[in-house]
């Protein structure tokens, strides 16, 4: 049987498109799926079913627990006013185009939002796209030259990653978070794009952002930061890493995901104004995507314009992010170089699961990183300080670890 081809009751054949979706019972008819197929999507579930316990099935309602496992990192995405700002865009009548920024698919709360990031991240002009994903894939695809070396962190975002993959650049891995390792592979391959992140969503490290601004600069490379993690958490009006450290305008592209300390959905591309708008031209998920909803860029505008006035939001969650290091690193528990709202402990293997379980049974939920999200034979938990936590909380939090890890034992940095 073909795998275009479905059975007809009647015995005949009939293409894969045709209306008979129901059996004579109700149940849906599942097409043929060929077996090279099912063998390719399938070969990574063999190894996630033997995972045990499973670490993704985090529970619908997270009232009851500490919720680490979310990048909300201020808990604006529920806040009043953001609700607020969201409900009344909703209750205005729409104008919006439903089309690509660029041919008209832009409001009035698109414009409001992008004058405030201008402001927040002091960049000449930005770019909004669909997801943080898409900021950093169509940059990348958009500036690489053919065959010009990319240099990329191991550790950076897999979306850059993707972003070379579709782009017609030569991608060159460099070592975490070691900016002389990349000057010797500058040396060796020449000028280039450089893709880091300014804060490393697997272990919360924040890199020497000056010495690779300083190595891009000497050897004529382009700098692509992703603030994902950091936009909102760091600088001056929430800018970000490069904000906070007075290198806005040295560091040629930043992106951004808005899912994040913003609480939304989305994602900037921020750059010299002259240079934003010939991407504008060029980017293609800004060409063939429509813009997001003029809803969610008001909750945006709302959000940012909070962070901005309200600096106090990211200081006490970084306050309590380090408490907890603090706490653990007098048990001599590694968190792997975290500077940040991010704290990983790392584990041989799939233990992680077993300590997401353990965690979970005491009402705190983290995320798990298994491969292919960090590489074959380690994993992690990861907890995601966030701004409502209190000292309590971290205590309680600290103490649950300590007395779990008594029976497990993770690695520690030169085991990695």
């Amino acid at each position: 049987m073909s795998s275009t081809q479905l059975p007809l009751r009647s015995g005949g054949m009939a293409p894969a498109t045709a209306n008979a979706v129901q059996s004579p019972e109700g149940q849906p008819i599942e097409p043929h799926y060929p077996s090279w197929l099912t063998e390719h999507v399938f070969e990574y579930r063999q190894f996630i079913d033997t995972l045990n316990p499973f670490p993704f099935d985090q529970p619908s309602d997270i009232r009851p627990f500490l919720s680490l496992h979310q990048n909300d990192y201020l808990r604006l995405a529920n806040y009043p006013e953001v609700v607020q700002a969201r409900a009344q865009a909703n209750s205005r009548p729409r104008i919006e185009s439903f089309s690509s920024s660029v041919f008209g698919g832009a409001s009035d709360e698109h414009e409001r939002f992008t004058a405030l990031l201008r402001e927040s991240m002091q960049a000449g002009d930005v770019i909004l796209t669909t997801a943080g994903w898409t900021a950093n894939v169509g940059l990348i695809e958009a500036v690489a030259p053919p065959d010009r070396p990319i240099y990329i962190d191991v550790e950076a975002h897999a979306s850059m990653n993707d972003g070379i993959r579709l782009s017609r650049g030569r991608g060159v891995i460099d070592k975490h978070n070691d900016p002389d390792h990349l000057e010797k592979r500058i040396q060796i391959h020449g000028s280039g794009l450089v893709c880091i992140d300014a804060l490393y969503s697997s272990d919360g490290v924040v890199p020497d952002l000056a010495r690779y601004v300083e190595i891009c600069e000497r050897y004529d490379c382009t700098l692509i930061l992703d603030e994902a993690h950091s936009f909102g958490m760091f600088g001056d009006k929430g800018g970000g890493l490069a904000v906070d450290l007075g290198l806005a305008a040295r560091v040629h592209f930043r992106t951004v995901s808005l899912s994040k300390a913003l609480g939304g959905h989305g994602g900037v591309v921020a750059g010299s104004k002259d240079i934003i708008r010939s991407l504008c031209a060029c980017m293609r998920p800004v060409l063939f995507s429509s813009a997001t909803s003029a809803v969610l860029a008001a909750g945006h505008a709302k959000a940012l314009d909070i962070i901005m006035r309200e600096p106090w939001r990211a200081r006490h969650c970084l306050a309590m992010a380090e408490l907890l290091r603090t706490r653990l690193h007098e048990h001599h528990i590694d968190t792997a170089g975290s500077a940040s709202q991010i704290i990983s402990i790392f584990f041989r293997n799939e233990e992680a699961c077993r300590f997401y379980q353990e965690l979970r049974d005491h009402r705190i939920l983290t995320s798990v990183f298994i491969y292919p999200a960090v590489p074959k034979g380690i994993s992690l938990v990861r907890f995601s300080v966030y701004a409502e936590l209190t000292e309590r909380d971290i205590h309680y939090i600290a103490d649950c670890v300590i007395k779990i890890l008594r029976t497990m034992k993770p690695l520690e940095a030169n085991d990695q």
